[in-house]
């Protein structure tokens, strides 16, 4: 079971972090390779709230994935897990999911970002070269959030 985490201090309140990590509308704006998020259902930072991202892939082709919110106590996590059941994804991965933690610090918010993969079958044997992807994808989004909120101290969120 690969499972990753990658920590980043982000010197803003929890507050603000969690407004966007927990609204799916806004996962474009630090999550890898989102291009746009489509029929959500349910309120922004509750549990339960479902929807589909749509992702650029390698290829260039578009993938479409549906998500879970699983976890949601402001201000502390936000997780969401993927909807694997009839999809193709289905055959390799028993679950897929993302949390987000957030915690407080005097200097701003120190962000978990762990994302945690059950691989069935063949797909097992790749569990090392899915961990050192999904650090890669970690990093990348805890640089893209960190980058949302440059200069939110003088001015707000940056968006």
């Amino acid at each position: 079971m690969p499972r990753v985490s990658r920590k980043k201090l982000v010197e803003v309140p929890p507050d603000q972090i969690y407004d966007l990590v927990s609204d799916p509308r806004r996962l474009g704006e630090w999550w890898p390779r989102v291009t746009r998020i489509e029929n959500v259902e349910g309120k922004a930072g509750a549990a339960r709230t479902r929807w589909t991202s749509v992702l650029a892939a390698d290829s260039g082709r578009k993938l479409r994935m549906d998500y879970q919110c699983i976890a949601a106590t402001r201000p502390e996590r936000y997780g969401w897990q993927q909807e694997l059941e009839g999809t193709p994804f289905e055959e390799h991965l028993l679950r897929q999911a993302t949390l987000v933690k957030l915690n407080g610090t005097a200097q701003g918010t120190l962000v978990e970002l762990t994302a945690e993969h059950t691989l069935k079958g063949s797909a097992r044997l790749a569990g090392f070269m899915m961990r050192k992807t999904q650090k890669q994808m970690l990093d990348t989004a805890l640089a893209s959030l960190q980058r949302c909120f440059d200069g939110s101290l003088e001015n707000g969120p940056a968006g």
